[in-house]
């Protein structure tokens, strides 16, 4: 009896267990692990980072809680770090997560990482700033160049008589600013009031976009108009024409929405700026490396959007919302 006993438990146990395996393999199954995503943008530091990177990040967080991705979110220092982004992406690489989203620093020298990334059988979605190659299964990013023709349109509504303008450019080759100056160069080279366009590139740097203005400014009284191609290069530019107290005499036209630029734009520093949508940026580049990973088809190109925004339209409710995304109406 006490046999029969000893091994019905011991029959117990192994059913039980049995049954443990048997509702662990299901889990396995019904749940497998969340797909690892790496996301490398062109800055993350906590000191240096534009708002605009801020809202993109957020917008990767909200996406990867809904699909069920597990993220890493790195950086650089500065975008003018193009060295330190390569590196990045090679140890990427070698911790082989499914994905890989990347916010290119540099148009070519990102190109062979790229591929590397391609060739070890890792999905690459490129997120805002793209690279000299055709590899990537999706490009989630403004149309800068229509982005850029916004902002050259705008300008021409200010010219007056011949005009020498100013492109200010944050880093020197950048998928997104080579494009943005592109836009703004077929509008405004065509223009006969136009008798001068430069461009300045400021190595990633606010405070070298003020002081390049500053120098500008002061040196070719001439100079009636600035473009700045994204946040650094506009809040550097804004805070300069502030300083110098030429709002009335230089126009300012911008990229992005910080709340700094809001200001300019309540004072009459910033003429118009053309914002992008960096929430919705980095929101679609998450979803989209999910289903890519899940072997859903998905469009090569998505385009974000972008929207000018000026003093007078900036109070509209549907403007105010894009402005102010995290303020509850």
């Amino acid at each position: 009896m006490m046999a029969k006993m000893k091994w019905l438990a011991a029959a117990s146990v192994i059913l039980v267990a049995a049954a443990l395996g048997l509702t662990d393999w299901f889990h396995r199954m019904t749940f497998p692990r969340p797909a690892r995503v790496d996301v490398i943008i062109k800055t993350n530091s906590n000191t240096d980072a534009m708002e605009f990177w801020q809202v993109l990040v957020d917008g990767v967080h909200v996406a990867a809680e809904e699909f069920r991705v597990d993220v890493r979110v790195s950086g650089p220092r500065t975008e003018a770090d193009v060295d330190v982004q390569i590196v990045m992406v090679e140890d990427a690489i070698e911790s082989r997560p499914d994905a890989i989203v990347l916010a290119a620093t540099d148009f070519d020298r990102l190109v062979p990482v790229a591929q590397k990334i391609v060739d070890r059988g890792i999905k690459l979605i490129i997120l805002d700033s793209g690279i000299n190659a055709d590899i990537a299964h999706s490009t989630v990013q403004t149309d800068n160049v229509a982005a850029g023709n916004k902002a050259g349109r705008v300008m021409q509504e200010y010219l007056q008589g011949p005009a020498k303008i100013a492109i200010i450019s944050f880093v020197k080759n950048a998928a997104s600013h080579l494009d943005r100056e592109k836009g703004v160069r077929e509008v405004l080279e065509g223009d006969p009031r136009v008798v001068q366009l430069d461009t300045y590139s400021v190595d990633g740097s606010e405070q070298n976009a003020y002081a390049k203005v500053m120098e500008i400014l002061r040196n070719d009284p001439g100079v009636t108009g600035v473009i700045g191609l994204n946040e650094g290069t506009t809040v550097g530019a804004g805070r300069a024409i502030r300083e110098l107290g030429l709002k009335d005499r230089v126009t300012l036209v911008g990229f992005d929405n910080s709340l700094e630029e809001i200001k300019f734009l309540e004072e009459g520093v910033l003429k118009a700026t053309v914002i992008q949508r960096p929430f919705s940026m980095g929101y679609l580049s998450i979803k989209t490396a999910a289903e890519v990973i899940s072997g859903k088809k998905v469009p090569r190109t998505i385009d974000t959007g972008s929207l000018v925004i000026t003093r007078k339209n900036m109070y509209e409710e549907e403007n105010q919302k894009l402005l102010f995304p995290f303020v509850n109406s």
